[in-house]
């Protein structure tokens, strides 16, 4: 695991010098990449912990609405946890001034799962979803955006509807803003433990809750630190072998050109 933490360490670091290195460049390239390497106390996917605090770096390359982009997780303490690395790609569309669609696709990938314990190696789903930006009803809702987001994973079959909102506080005399963020979602799977071939197909099925709140300082153009805290909830999993609440903290720097 320490090989691959490395190596995506030196990915996401790699992105991060390249674009530290053009953040003065007036040019406005017609492509974009953005680099992010964050610690959180708690890595908490769809509400549901994934393992305790964990290194996260990425790389997405963006050229007008299409990206493409890989993230990873890292564990610092790998006991009980493993690594993950995604690849993802998605596009968005305009349908209307504040009404944004946005279609994804991704690729999730645990290199040191055990599938004898129940362990998912990888798997696969596809996403749409849409945003709307709530200041197009009142401008007195200037910075409130909503978004729904349906998703299905082909090997878990597994269907997740996830509802969520947004507001940005803005803070213009410190130069930062406070983003506020709720979201609730619904998660009905079939087979849970697609790898393991002892115990045949696993349902489950339960909804989780969160809120975050995040606060990002521009150092220049394209570079920012930021630092956050949220809380998760969920009403049921694997029969509770996991934890129903996390609270976690973060911090990070993302840079681009």
């Amino acid at each position: 695991m320490k090989k691959t933490a490395l190596i995506f360490a030196a990915l996401a670091v790699v992105g991060v010098s390249y674009a530290a290195d053009n953040v003065n460049v007036t040019t406005k390239p017609s492509y974009s990449v953005t680099s992010d390497f964050s610690y959180t106390s708690e890595y908490v996917f769809r509400g549901v912990k994934n393992s305790n605090a964990a290194f996260q770096g990425s790389v997405e390359v963006g050229q007008d609405d299409f990206r493409v982009g890989l993230w990873t997780s890292q564990p610092i303490n790998s006991k009980g946890y493993t690594n993950e690395i995604d690849l993802y790609t998605g596009y968005k569309l305009k349908l209307a001034k504040d009404l944004t669609a946005d279609f994804v696709g991704t690729y999730y990938y645990y290199p040191e799962s055990n599938s004898n314990a129940g362990a998912t190696h990888h798997t696969f789903e596809l996403g749409v979803g849409g945003t709307y930006d709530l200041e197009g009803m009142s401008p007195g809702l200037k910075g409130i955006t909503t978004s729904l987001y349906g998703y299905y994973d082909f090997r878990l079959q597994a269907r997740t509807v996830q509802v969520s909102v947004g507001y940005s506080l803005a803070l213009k005399d410190f130069g930062t803003s406070l983003d506020f963020s709720a979201y609730a979602g619904q998660v009905a799977a079939s087979n849970v433990a697609p790898d393991d071939k002892l115990v045949g197909k696993i349902s489950e099925s339960y909804g989780y809750y969160g809120i975050g709140l995040n606060i990002p300082y521009k150092l220049a153009e394209n570079a920012q630190v930021h630092v956050g805290a949220s809380y998760a909830i969920n009403d049921k999993f694997f029969s509770n072998f996991h934890p129903k609440q996390t609270v976690a903290v973060n911090a990070g720097i993302t840079l681009g050109f």
